[in-house]
């Protein structure tokens, strides 16, 4: 398939290497000089250097018959103008980055009328990523499929965890909880694994299950800490601010810390529930006294990457606070695990997942199956996918599990059928309208009859 990207930042250039990787042609269009030569000496694409916003440039990166185009500019506004030109000059389809929350309540009406396919907002995703996070205090990652009905969560294993050396398979018969580990993590091998691998100290899992097999799995395992009630966050930009007001809409007693007095008065009108507090959040002392030892999480938002590992580092040694920090640098985030920083939010990524769960979707829009959701987890290296059974599939559907020649390394983890979860065994099926999640670590997959040899 045939993309434009306009944009040429964290986002774009992100988005354009993942696509490239798919095997697809990418465009990408900056009117940034340096962003246009550092996007030319890192990846192996046509970029051109202008202004995405007119027509001469846009023909020029080959908009006349482009699949898709991207704009993911700094400029919301800018954006729009781009995707409205992109459709009257023939793109097929457009995807734009809104991030101003001043359009947030007419996010419906803008695509809508133009005509878009997708809007996208890293910030508040992102917001939305740490929320779903704070909902199991010792998990480090949560994501939901099936409309809220299928939970996957990360979390590591600790000294004296009573499932380490166990077999997957004892630790099913001693639990009896309908849930599946779909992914390990050790050190830097990752694993799909079978009912014989063995659990070690610090395995980063993977598990999928209903919302409230979930809850009994932590419960079962001694990992159930009281409800997060208090969150202190740490720079008040728009992730801050979505997030402060989800939270606070959720009951949370939150308190913002940001340096930029102008930011924090605009914060006090924006979410009037929270306290704002104008400081540095580098500063100990601060953090001591607006009460880090005693509040629930403590999330780092602010604009440097290395300022948000030292503050939740600090955090993480001075409190009991569960930590989530923001990273952008890619490069940064296992040194931040290697630290101890498990529950780590990286907003570009994010984005990405959904632009390429809509991108595999387009790619077989007349297939029997279509991509609902698609996230990156076990630190970006694993895929999950939901698919939803449209047709029935040769070879496939009605057919136990137990007799499907399955590709190596994929793992067919919940079956959502109607309201029912489902954690299948070999004697079950995949039927139509079903939802199917599996995880996969080498394939990449458009087409649920991709799981088959």
């Amino acid at each position: 398939m045939k993309f434009v990207v306009i944009g040429a930042g964290k986002i774009g250039s992100t988005l354009s290497e993942q696509l490239v990787e798919e095997g697809h042609s990418v465009i990408a269009v900056d009117s940034n000089p340096e962003a246009v030569k550092k996007l030319l000496n890192s990846q192996d694409i046509m970029c051109i250097e202008g202004n995405g916003a007119t027509a001469d440039i846009q023909l020029q990166a080959g908009i006349k018959g482009a699949d898709l185009l991207i704009a993911t500019t700094a400029h919301d506004e800018l954006n729009m103008v781009c995707c409205m030109l992109g459709r009257q000059l023939g793109a097929k389809k457009t995807i734009c980055r809104i991030r101003n929350p001043e359009y947030y309540d007419q996010l419906d009406i803008i695509k809508n009328n133009l005509n878009l396919a997708l809007i996208i907002n890293p910030e508040l995703t992102a917001a939305r990523d740490i929320a779903n996070g704070l909902v199991f205090p010792t998990a480090t990652k949560l994501e939901v499929f099936g409309k809220g009905r299928v939970e996957m969560v990360e979390l590591r294993i600790s000294e004296g965890s009573p499932l380490i050396g166990l077999t997957l398979a004892e630790v099913y018969k001693r639990l009896k909880i309908k849930f599946l580990i779909c992914a390990v993590q050790r050190e830097s091998g990752i694993f799909i694994p079978t009912g014989d691998f063995v659990l070690h100290k610090d395995d980063r899992i993977s598990i999928a299950a209903s919302h409230s097999d979930i809850e009994r799995f932590f419960r079962e395992n001694g990992l159930v800490k009281n409800k997060i009630r208090s969150v202190m966050i740490v720079g008040g930009g728009k992730i801050g601010y979505y997030l402060a007001k989800m939270l606070s809409s959720m009951g949370m007693r939150v308190k913002v810390i940001e340096k930029d007095y102008n930011r924090c008065t605009e914060l006090c009108d924006e979410v009037p529930k929270a306290t704002i507090i104008h400081g540095d959040g580098t500063d100990q002392e601060l953090l001591l006294d607006e009460g880090i030892k005693e509040v629930d999480a403590f999330v780092c938002l602010s604009g440097l990457d290395e300022e948000n590992i030292i503050m939740s580092l600090y955090a993480k040694n001075n409190s009991g606070a569960k930590t989530i920090t923001k990273i952008n640098r890619a490069s940064y985030v296992d040194m931040a695990r290697m630290l101890g920083l498990d529950s780590i939010v990286t907003p570009k990524q994010l984005t990405t997942s959904t632009i390429l769960s809509y991108v595999r979707s387009l790619e077989n829009a007349s297939s029997e199956s279509r991509i609902d959701s698609l996230y990156h987890i076990i630190g970006n290296q694993v895929e999950a996918i939901e698919f939803n059974i449209k047709d029935p599939i040769p070879h496939l559907t009605g057919i136990p599990l137990k007799e499907l020649k399955i590709k190596n390394n994929i793992l067919i983890c919940a079956i959502i059928r109607k309201r029912q979860v489902i954690i299948p065994s070999g004697n079950d099926t995949m039927e139509l309208d079903d939802s199917v999640i599996i995880v996969t670590k080498d394939q990449r997959f458009s087409e649920l009859r991709g799981i088959l040899e």
